[in-house]
């Protein structure tokens, strides 16, 4: 028989977060304006179905202020939404409302409160659910004031939002993890089998990697490289995370290079930078790309190891939206925020990858790493 320890996937690739969460990879950013609307819609429905059990619940006001916003939403640093509750009737809005006004009102960090937003009850293992609830909930530094009123029907009706909204919320991964290539895997295997692009990629064989050294502990405690790596046979996807494994190799294009100078570049939402961004981010990338002083080595390359050379149009067109959708789902952070010895020349946070008053302060990634571990 063979070993059981053999058979157990390697960190991060199999996880209780990834278990509980609903299906898809989302569409709205949690707290965003486009995402208030759908969860008022959500409410209201919620509450009518309950609206006679919410008779007695008199006026009840509940705020969530997300700090660290996407930089992308060009939204400033935070997002915030609230509800107020006077009986069955309810009125959702965005923005922070004074504590004052708050009957309940809860401070985190907007990767870690979007990730637990998409959580799902209905449906899924308890025991599961409370995992990954755990594990999220030690990552973030959080400031709550106020609490729920025991009101069975008030908790039913919130419990009926979480469950809808879950899977209209965007995740926020790390970038590079295992658990950020989940929502590559998602974007790509569905569009390579769409009606679309099907014909187009059938006859394709072509493998694509990206792998990135030098990472921070935070993200991979147990030292492994970042990265993906996509195989296209005749058609047919496959999404793995890390380095491109050696039964697999030679890749036919590989990007390889240190994790955090790709970063700030790596989750820019391309549609969605201002002219002034750009421009930064053109800057960022001739000082982080380039050879160190007296070097011709470039810190990151791009290199077609099989020979085969560059990807087949059909292929591109099917990975064309990946890099804005996977910046769309990954988190802010940056190593020099809770990793020493980081360069400050290209490891300072950049104008184009962050808002004003981003506060690494509200993740506890110096204390915990990202499954929830102690240092």
């Amino acid at each position: 028989m063979a070993d059981a320890t053999a058979m157990e996937a390697p960190i991060g690739h199999q996880t209780a977060l990834l278990a509980a969460m609903a299906d898809g990879i989302g569409d709205l950013s949690f707290a965003a304006e486009d995402w208030v609307d759908a969860a008022a819609q959500a409410l209201a429905a919620a509450a009518a179905r309950h609206s006679a059990a919410l008779a007695g619940l008199g006026r009840f006001t509940l705020c969530e202020v997300a700090h660290n916003a996407p930089a992308w939403r060009h939204a400033g640093a935070k997002l915030a939404w609230h509800a107020r509750f006077d009986n069955a009737s309810v009125q959702v809005a965005g923005g922070e409302l004074p504590d004052a006004e708050c009957d309940l009102k809860i401070e985190g960090d907007h990767g870690i409160m979007s990730n637990l937003a998409r959580l799902r009850h209905q449906g899924r293992n308890p025991a599961v659910v409370a995992a990954a609830r755990a594990r999220l909930t030690r990552l973030s530094r959080w400031r709550t004031r106020g609490a729920l009123p025991a009101q069975t029907a008030l908790r039913v009706v919130l419990a009926a939002l979480h469950d809808d909204m879950a899977a209209r919320t965007l995740p926020r991964f790390v970038f590079m993890t295992p658990e950020w290539v989940s929502s590559a895997r998602h974007v790509l295997t569905e569009r390579a089998a769409s009606a679309k692009y099907a014909d187009a990629v059938r006859d394709v064989s072509y493998t694509f990697a990206e792998e990135f050294v030098e990472t921070p502990r935070y993200a991979f405690p147990d030292g492994a490289h970042g990265g993906f790596w996509v195989a296209t046979e005749h058609g047919r996807v496959t999404v793995g995370a890390g380095p491109l494994p050696a039964d697999r190799q030679p890749a036919d294009s590989l990007t390889r290079g240190p994790y955090g100078r790709v970063i700030p570049v790596g989750r820019t939402v391309e549609a969605a930078l201002t002219d002034v961004e750009r421009t930064a981010k053109d800057g960022y990338s001739k000082l982080a790309f380039s050879p160190p002083a007296g070097s011709q080595a470039l810190p990151v390359t791009q290199s077609s190891p099989s020979g085969k050379g560059r990807m087949p149009k059909s292929l591109m067109r099917v990975f064309a939206v990946l890099h804005d959708e996977l910046s769309k789902r990954t988190s802010g952070e940056l190593p020099v925020d809770y990793e020493p010895g980081q360069i400050a020349a290209w490891a300072r946070p950049q104008p184009f990858d962050r808002q004003p008053g981003y506060d690494p302060s509200w993740l506890r990634y110096d204390e915990f790493d990202i499954y929830g571990q102690p240092r």
